[in-house]
């Protein structure tokens, strides 16, 4: 206790009074040594700056709603908060561009666009609460993403703070300006590891006046395939197409003027229909909001073990049928959700680490071969002790390790978290 007291009074110093506090919940099993919460871009940089002179091992967070995703850090000496580092630094509505400090949370910046008609059309996974810094850190993208793609696709710039306390920039402000951009790109999903973003510019988009959704219920696999094909061959322009189960739905969701959203919800309603699917109907309101909801908490609604699991669209109804089998050997209520265009899925697995194990184990086998993953995202210490989160990497661990070094020498930021070939903190 006493080295933690004297690590948390030199932090103080460091960061600003009341900056600091002992005691935090564990990271994946792990308990933080301090919790540090600078107040300003400076502060952070100076307090990096001094983690980084005396190797201590640092994992940012911000409203922790994704801070179990990725591996286990070996230890953690400082958990880094941007709580306070919450600002809509510029909204450029005429240029339909914003810069959010990272500690924003998506939903009390999507309500300043609105004054605008604008928002950032992201939806991921508890997305009022998550902020902009740990959605790009985790690249985490919701049903939305079929239309307007993942954050690295919106992000046009950020400004990081380096292991070393340094603070640089890439990117641009305009949707025109690329200059930069790969690197922008490449701290999208890098889950803290290379730096801690403070800030990022965003492409956004016209809220849209109207939404519909089509949902059709008590599908088979065969059926999913059949009536998402003939989707994906017409001239509709959903702004998502979601199967969630089992049992199985499928969701089609349109956001645009009333006059095409009516036409395009009766166009696919009429197609699924077509294809075998019976019980179809047509939600606005409330109804539509309340199913949104249900999707979302299907997967996200239990501390259950949860995987990522991305596939070429083709597998899908094998897949569907591989898990409703797992679920019935293994005796567990779980749920499936996500994008059926794209092949990315979430699954709740259960409780069980033993079945959740053998679960996963046997969806890599069947989706690695042919250039898929199963990642495990959220899962007890029982069942992280047990198997590798991210699963076979081949030839990228190399790189990603390489370039964590290049970022990182002392590999003091997320260590563990990000995958690469060793962990130095």
């Amino acid at each position: 206790m006493a080295a933690v007291n004297e690590l948390a009074a030199v932090a103080a110093r460091v960061a600003g009074e009341g900056a600091v506090r002992v005691g935090a919940t564990a990271v994946c099993g792990v308990v933080p040594g301090i919790v540090v919460a600078p107040k300003s871009v400076a502060a952070l940089s100076e307090t990096l700056r001094w983690a980084h002179g005396r190797r201590l091992a640092v994992v940012p967070t911000g409203a922790g709603t994704k801070l179990e995703w990725g591996g286990v850090p070996p230890r953690i000496d400082l958990l880094l908060s941007l709580g306070r580092l919450d600002a809509v630094v510029a909204h450029r509505h005429g240029d339909l561009t914003a810069t959010v400090q990272a500690g924003a949370s998506l939903g009390r910046v999507n309500e300043l666009l609105r004054r605008h008609g604008q928002w950032l059309p992201l939806d991921p996974a508890h997305g009022e609460r998550a902020t902009i810094g740990g959605i790009v850190a985790t690249n985490d993208a919701g049903p939305r993403r079929h239309r307007h793609g993942a954050p690295r696709e919106l992000i046009l710039g950020v400004t990081f703070v380096r292991a070393d306390g340094a603070i640089a920039s890439a990117g641009g402000i305009v949707v025109k300006n690329v200059a930069g951009y790969d690197l922008s790109r490449l701290l999208t999903g890098s889950f803290g590891a290379l730096g801690v973003v403070v800030d990022a510019t965003f492409k956004l988009s016209p809220l849209p006046p109207t939404s519909r959704t089509v949902v059709a219920a008590g599908l088979d696999p065969g059926t999913i395939d059949g009536a998402t094909s003939a989707v994906m061959a017409s001239q509709l322009a959903p702004s998502a197409l979601e199967v969630q189960g089992p049992p199985f739905s499928l969701l089609a969701r349109f956001e645009t003027v009333q006059e095409a959203s009516e036409r395009q919800a009766e166009e696919v309603a009429a197609l699924w229909r077509g294809c075998g699917a019976a019980d179809t109907g047509v939600l606005t309101g409330a109804a539509e909001t309340e199913r949104w909801t249900a999707h979302h908490d299907a997967v996200w609604g239990r501390e259950d073990d949860i995987c990522r699991i991305g596939l070429l669209p083709d597998q899908l109804p094998g897949l569907l049928e591989e898990f409703v089998g797992l679920l019935q050997r293994h005796e567990i209520e779980g749920q499936l959700a996500g994008r059926v265009e794209t092949g990315a899925l979430h699954a709740r697995i259960g409780t069980d680490a033993a079945a959740s194990r053998a679960i996963i184990d046997r969806l890599r086998a069947r989706v690695e071969p042919r250039g898929g993953h199963v990642a495990l995202l959220r899962g007890s210490p029982a069942l992280r002790a047990q198997i590798e989160p991210w699963g076979a990497m081949g030839d990228a661990t190399g790189v990603m390790d390489a370039v964590k070094r290049q970022f990182d020498p002392q590999g003091i930021l997320s260590a563990g978290r990000w995958p690469e070939a060793e962990a130095r903190a």
